[in-house]
């Protein structure tokens, strides 16, 4: 029997790779230039319909810097008109009260914010850029004066390990919705930060750090790029509490397109599963049937001791991290301090929960 393929609840669309920071982590390398083969307005509206034609999801704009597109607004207007339910992730430089009324008229349902340190010596260090922090936090506040929702993301590493609680403490002083950190990969300029990725003993630390702030917070705590959360989770039967914590979603609840029209799983794993410009703007199509998402869904086709980890299901590991340090993407996440049982892996289960 062919299995129903699970439609994603979450796009996020990379609009542009300008940004005006040249920040360590970023997997886009994003800087002053257009890049060529970024995608006009009206190949972007393509796109945008082709996606609500398959479904009707959460579209994050993102990039580089999405504000640094003129027609930002349009993009977004038009999203709405197509029932779609636009948020923006944003640096922050561009963003003051004049612009956060543009968004909310526009249509834009909520906001992310990047701090990946509690003062402007950490912050700034790992953009790159004098002036970061103050920006971001000036945007915040700009934000919380026109009433629209935001989160604060920010990308952990050894860099700023040991300033998580007090990000967390100050996303939530901002007035933040949710605090959502993201566990390094080390692609794009993120590269040079290899020596950055947390070893698998700081990252199960990290993980059950996480999840005491997650139980204790007032405000909500997701952790993205770290799929063995969801594993921790369950360990501390904290899912009584929380419910299903997803794992890595990307190829089945989550997706990217790239600057160039690209489908990914998203958008720290650079391998292309088809372009929308090329096969006439059908996203559909892509996401059904490549072979490449067909083969990430495949969970019994896993390596490494994720192919015997009876979390597997929940989990996955990050297929992006396992193929920047190994070049397997199908293999184990190398941070991952689990060891599981051989024998343990119920295949059956698993491929229950195969799409």
């Amino acid at each position: 029997m062919v299995r129903k393929v699970e439609k994603p609840k979450l796009i996020a669309f990379e609009v542009t790779r300008r940004c005006r920071y040249s920040c360590q982590h970023c997997r886009a390398d994003a800087g002053l230039e257009q890049m060529d083969g970024e995608l006009t307005t009206e190949e972007c509206k393509k796109i945008l319909a082709s996606v609500a034609d398959f479904c009707k999801c959460v579209i994050i704009f993102t990039g580089g810097e999405p504000m640094e597109r003129d027609d930002i607004y349009e993009l977004i207007r038009y999203c709405r008109e197509l029932k779609l339910r636009p948020v923006l992730a944003t640096c922050g430089y561009p963003i003051n009260y004049d612009s956060i009324t543009k968004l909310k008229d526009a249509g834009i349902l909520a906001l992310s914010f990047s701090l990946d340190g509690a003062s402007a010596e950490t912050h700034d260090r790992f953009r790159r850029t004098p002036g970061a922090f103050n920006k971001a936090i000036a945007a915040t506040k700009a934000a919380r004066r026109a009433d629209m929702r935001f989160q604060i993301n920010t990308t952990i590493s050894k860099i700023n390990i040991n300033e998580v609680a007090a990000i967390a403490k100050l996303a939530q002083e901002l007035g933040a919705y949710c605090f959502n950190p993201f566990i390094l990969v080390p692609t794009g300029r993120g590269e040079k930060l290899s020596d950055q990725i947390l070893d698998p003993v700081e990252y199960e630390a990290l993980l059950n750090d996480l999840l005491r702030l997650k139980l204790k917070s007032q405000i909500e705590v997701r952790v993205t790029c770290g799929p063995q959360f969801a594993r921790v989770v369950e360990q501390s039967s904290a899912e009584k509490r929380f419910g299903n914590i997803e794992g890595c979603m990307g190829g089945t609840g989550f997706g990217f397109i790239s600057y160039k029209a690209d489908v990914q799983t998203c958008g720290f794993l650079n391998i292309s599963a088809g372009n929308l410009v090329e096969n006439g703007f059908d996203f559909g199509k892509i996401w059904r049937d490549s072979d490449f998402l067909k083969e990430i869904r495949d969970l019994p086709s896993y390596t490494g001791k994720c192919k015997i980890c009876r979390f597997l299901n929940i989990c996955k590991g990050c297929r992006a991290r396992a193929y920047t340090i190994s070049g397997d993407y199908l293999g184990s996440d190398p941070v991952c301090a689990y060891e599981p049982e051989a024998g343990k892996y119920e295949s059956d289960e698993i491929s229950k929960k195969t799409l």
